[in-house]
This record gives structure tokens, sequence and C-alpha cells, in this order.
């Protein structure tokens, strides 16, 4: 007896599949038996084959980096033929594949440049210059000027804990790649405020931006990059900004935060969690600046000040 079952990817897409005995489980194939004669042969039947290859390919872009790489290419030609489409290769997520690589491999981040370099050259060219959103880690400068040249339609990217991209590569990316809405340069330590700079005159959409310094306590004799200049190439190139995080920005002080204040009154939303440098006094005016703020994260532990007067410690009230 012919059965169907429909299946709904959550976002206003059913498919239904159709199969002469329709099992419980629609991953297993289905058998039937046919009669020629004397003969009798199997024919095997899967409830996916009516689909069509843009099909599969909406449907397998919702799978996992690692199991859109490794897996679904070696079930038949077919997933083989559907993965390797662009449609598959548009919003690329590669971080939980990069975090696993890490826990596995003590020291990994340290010494994956060449694999990293090469997983990136796969998304890249499996996109076919459609990718819109990438998120990775561990970039190389080699990696960045290829996504440059080869990515004109991002929209989203994230390169946290890029160790060592510099800002020629980075000028490179935000010629090339002017559609930015979000992008994300927490602990890449080697750009300077000259990149952020660019971004900001050449991706006129830019309306979330990260520059958080998360691990920069892990490496000895780091030169950080300078908060308050950062801090004024935000302000006065990215004014459109309505989400900045600027996390343990060690020397983003009173004077930076009251150029993002003055600069930035489209912000929605501002995090600047362990910035010891700035004061209550500092957050209070951009407070009183930032009048469309609607979540702000300040230092649990501000600056705090000597009182000459009272001969010890208080905090700036």
């Amino acid at each position: 007896m012919a059965t169907s079952e429909s299946i709904s990817t959550g976002e206003g897409i059913t498919y239904t599949l159709k199969s002469t005995e329709l099992e419980r489980s629609n991953l297993r194939p289905l058998t039937r038996t046919r009669s020629f004669g004397r003969k009798r042969t199997m024919e095997i039947e899967r409830p996916w084959a009516s689909l069509m290859g843009d099909l599969m390919a909406d449907v397998f872009r919702r799978l996992p980096f690692e199991e859109l790489l490794k897996t679904v290419p070696l079930v038949c030609k077919a997933w083989r033929t559907a993965c390797h489409s662009s449609a598959c290769w548009k919003d690329v997520d590669m971080r939980p594949w990069i975090k696993n690589k890490c826990e596995l491999n003590y020291g990994w981040e340290f010494d994956c440049k060449e694999e990293m370099e090469d997983a990136l050259k796969l998304v890249v060219d499996r996109s076919h210059g459609q990718l819109r959103s990438l998120r990775t880690m561990f970039c190389s400068n080699e990696s960045l000027e290829y996504i440059a040249k080869n990515c004109p339609l991002l929209v989203e990217l994230s390169i946290t804990e890029s160790f060592y991209v510099e800002d020629e590569s980075a000028l490179l990316l935000a010629e090339n790649c002017r559609l930015l809405k979000s992008l994300d340069l927490s602990d890449c330590y080697r750009l300077t405020a000259r990149s952020l700079e660019m971004f900001g005159r050449n991706c006129c959409g830019l309306i979330r931006f990260s520059r958080n310094m998360l691990r920069s306590h892990e490496f000895d004799g780091l030169d950080l990059p300078d908060g308050d200049q950062e801090a004024v190439a935000i302000s006065s190139h990215m004014r459109g900004l309505k989400h900045l995080e600027l996390k343990r920005s060690l020397s983003l002080t009173d004077s930076g935060l009251m150029h993002i204040a003055s600069g930035c009154r489209e912000l929605e939303s501002l995090d600047l969690a362990c910035c010891s440098s700035v004061s209550p006094r500092g957050l209070e005016k951009v407070s009183a600046l930032c009048l469309k703020l609607k979540s702000f994260v300040k230092p649990i532990n501000p600056r705090i000040s000597v009182s000459t007067k009272l001969n010890g410690w208080m905090l700036w009230d």
C-alpha cells in the first residue's frame, strides 16, 4: 500500500517522501521484489530518491561542517553531487570542527596553518563565489587574501583568534568585501586601527563589530593594539554600528570611550566586560549619550582612583 510522509525543515519548506512500503525509519532503504518469469530481482527504493538536487542541497546546508565535508559525499553519487553545490556552502560555521580539533590535539591551534589553509580553500572553492557567511578561526594571511579575492558577497565574517593576520591582508579584505554587515576580529593582535578604519570606510552597511581581547593574557610580551586609537577609528568610520563588543580591551580609557559614545549614537548593545581602565563616570556618560542602548555590559571592577584627601582608595561614583 502506497504511503507518504512529510518532513518540514522549520523554515516553511516541506518535503513529501513517497514509497510503496515506508518503514518507520526513513533513512533505511526499502526493498521490493519483482518477478519476471522465472527470475526474481531485488529493487532498492530510497525515500530521498525523489528529491531534486537543489532540494537536497537545501537540506544538507543545515548539517554541521564536518558532516557535510566528510560524511555526506560517501553516501551515494547523488548526495555527493548535491553536497558539492554552491547552495550548501553559502553559510559555513567551521568553529565546532576547529574546537574539536583543539580538544583532541593540545596546541593544535599553533601548528595548524597548512590544514586550516586547505580547509578554508575547499570551502571557498565549493561556494563558487556565493559564500555569504563564514565563521572560522586561526586564519593565516594567505587564507584571508584568498577569501578576499574569491568571496565578494560576504555579509558576515568571523576570524577570531587569527593571531598572525596583519593589516595588509585585512586591507585587501576590506577593499573587496564591501557588503559586510557583521565582522568579528577578536584576538587578532597584529591588526591595528588602520584596518578598522578601512573596514569602516568601505563597508558602509556594517552594523555589528566585535574586537574582544580575551586571550591576551596567554602570551608573554604581547604588544596589544591601542584601545583608544581603535576607539577613534570606530567612532569616526563606523557610525552606523548597532552592536559593539570590546571585551577585555585593557588599554581602552575614558578618552576612547567618549569618542565611541559621541560617534556611535545608533548603538543598541555595548559590551565592555573586563575593560578595567574605564571609570564609572565614563560609563555614566556613555549611558547619557547613547540613548538607544538596550544592552550595556559594564566592567565588574572599573578603574579606581586614589583619593589624596581620604588618604586611601575609593571607587569613582
